[in-house]
């Protein structure tokens, strides 16, 4: 496709003709570049090879190429030009003579005072307005429906904020956002980009409350803005005091807690301080109960708003739930949905304060103890909820410890103990035996497995060995977590030992940007964070402690009490333990 060509109802000649209607209609409505470009134009549609393009063009002329694309769709609003194609830039010549009335003309003598006062805005920044960019400004005034006073306003704020980086798209892009929000007139742009300034102020609060720096509001930092404020009622106070409790320091970030606080009908300063400092709260809370069932927890928000919430609403306190959480640990029950249910019937029966709960469990806790020594006769025997229910049971028909163990001893050699044990005890309780003196000296013969007396499968014998180990594990990691988060509480206590844990946290943010980014200011905080960390240094020997107090101290340096060396092998200290 040739660059430039005739259309087929134009004849082309050895030599440039150019008819006196293009000089007595068209050409007083051009400025010069915009006749050189038709000119040298109407030439290469006889002339110019089929290499010669765009490129080539703009290098001949000594301009860039979207200058001369400007030009070209000045003669197209003409109809003197047609734009066949936009990649590769292609152009077909319309016959002059065969246009009839009058053209499609852009009244630009309109915008001489325009034109001049943008001139002189951008020359204070050291740019230059091209014959070019008149065109694309005064084509934007004609296709759009603001006020030259207008755009200039426009013009005079991006400026402002960009400097001599400012650009013809930057302001046309403002302009058209100005345009949507139904701002036309000067007086309309004014008060938006009043509000702009003012919205700017306070985002420089926002981010400083985020934590974040190096960087302006941009449009959509103001468009948020506006959504909290305008849409969603948050006054400023409320927004700054949200974004200090935001943990990730982003306007996302943000823009979701004010979207749960909405939700919420937190709106006011005062209450949104006192949600998210009891959601902060919740969150922590939650995390010391996973460790103490076992559990994992890469996004407490979802346990937050199923379990913890509505176990702090019921009235347990912290200390209560961490200790049903350790016992369901020790019962095999090592997950949220199992401590629910153990906190839904404490709720239901009434026992929520911390001493009804410590009867509870002290109760719970010698079931276990009873359990383990019936496990001692019996063998192995799984340690589940059907199980222990069944040591509650035998309780209420008022058998003793005593009795339950001997029942234990004339079940010891069955496959399935707790059923034999619970046909002896169901018998005992029918003729009133409660003593063991009182137990009849014959015994009905006791079930056994066929094939094997007292035979007990290999592969559950294996799968409550490990359950046994994993449990011993993570008894021996919680150990060593609660005595580290003892010792970070008492260190938490003193506020500066605080602020210089916070100020550490994000200065690891800070290296690794400077790192990659800014060489030079990191030997500063190398040195600030050597200062820091001598400073906490002392600050725990103050208070009788150490920085190695701070970790988990676990019994077993090899494996940290995993269970698992680095190479994946299964470490010895289980087996020298149970020995």
């Amino acid at each position: 496709m040739a660059f430039c060509s005739f259309s087929k109802d134009s004849d082309g000649n050895s030599f440039v003709t150019v008819e006196n209607k293009f000089i007595t209609k068209y050409l007083p409505e051009a400025d010069g570049f915009a006749v050189k470009v038709y000119l040298y134009g109407l030439y290469l549609c006889k002339n110019a090879d089929s290499d010669f393009g765009l490129k080539s063009m703009a290098e001949v002329l000594k301009a860039d190429e979207e200058e001369i694309c400007n030009a070209f769709r000045f003669w197209e609003d003409y109809d003197l030009v047609s734009i066949i194609s936009q990649d590769p830039f292609a152009v077909q010549y319309l016959p002059v003579k065969s246009v009839v009335g009058k053209p499609k003309k852009a009244h630009y003598e309109r915008y001489a005072d325009f034109n001049k006062e943008l001139q002189r805005k951008m020359q204070r920044v050291g740019k230059f307005v091209s014959a070019g960019d008149y065109i694309k400004y005064m084509r934007f005034l004609e296709e759009n429906a603001m006020q030259p006073q207008a755009l200039l306003l426009v013009v005079e704020y991006c400026i402002h904020k960009q400097g001599d980086a400012v650009s013809a798209a930057y302001i046309f892009n403002k302009a058209k956002k100005l345009l949507k929000n139904g701002c036309s007139t000067y007086e309309q742009v004014e008060r938006e980009l009043s509000n702009y300034n003012t919205h700017e102020n306070d985002l420089s609060a926002v981010f400083t409350a985020l934590g974040v720096s190096g960087r302006a509001p941009d449009e959509n930092d103001y468009s948020l803005y506006r959504k909290w404020t305008e849409t969603l009622g948050f006054a400023r106070d409320g927004v700054i005091v949200a974004a200090k409790k935001c943990k990730r320091g982003s306007m996302t970030a943000l823009d979701i807690t004010l979207e749960e606080l909405y939700d919420k009908h937190k709106i006011e300063a005062g209450e949104i301080e006192l949600y998210l400092h009891e959601r902060e709260m919740l969150v922590n809370l939650t995390f010391r109960i996973g460790r103490k069932l076992g559990v994992k927890i890469n996004n407490p928000a979802a346990y937050v708003d199923e379990y913890v919430e509505k176990w702090y609403n019921y009235g347990f306190e912290d200390s209560s739930l961490l200790d049903i959480a350790l016992f369901c640990l020790k019962t095999d029950r090592g997950s949220f949905d199992s401590m629910n249910a153990i906190v839904d019937k404490l709720y239901a029966n009434g026992t929520v304060s911390k001493e009804g709960v410590k009867a509870f469990l002290k109760e719970k806790n010698e079931e276990l103890k009873l359990f383990e020594k019936i496990r001692e006769i019996c063998g192995s025997i799984r340690k589940t909820p059907m199980n222990l229910s069944m040591l509650r049971t035998w309780r209420d028909w008022n058998f003793s410890d005593e009795m339950i163990l001997e029942a234990a001893k004339r079940s010891a050699t069955s496959a399935n103990p707790i059923p034999y044990m619970n046909k002896i005890l169901a018998d005992w309780k029918k003729e009133g035996v409660y003593k063991v003196e009182d137990i009849p000296a014959q015994e009905s013969k006791q079930p056994v497995a066929s094939g094997n007396r007292g035979y007990t499968n290999p592969s559950i014998e294996a799968a409550n060995a490990k359950a046994e180990r994993d449990r011993y594990y993570a008894l021996l990691r919680e150990k060593a977590q609660t005595r580290a988060d003892k010792y970070l509480a008492k260190a938490n206590a003193n506020t500066r030992f605080k602020e210089i844990s916070t100020e550490l946290s994000t200065m690891e943010i800070s290296l690794a940007k400077a790192e990659v980014f800014e060489p030079k200011k990191l030997p500063a905080l190398l040195e600030r964070k050597k200062a820091l960390l001598a400073e906490r240094r002392e600050l725990l020997a103050e208070m009788g402690m150490k920085e190695i107090d701070l970790a988990p101290k676990f019994s077993c340096k090899k494996c940290s009490d995993t269970g698992f060396l680095a190479n994946g092998t299964a470490c010895d200290c289980y087996k020298t333990a149970i020995q």
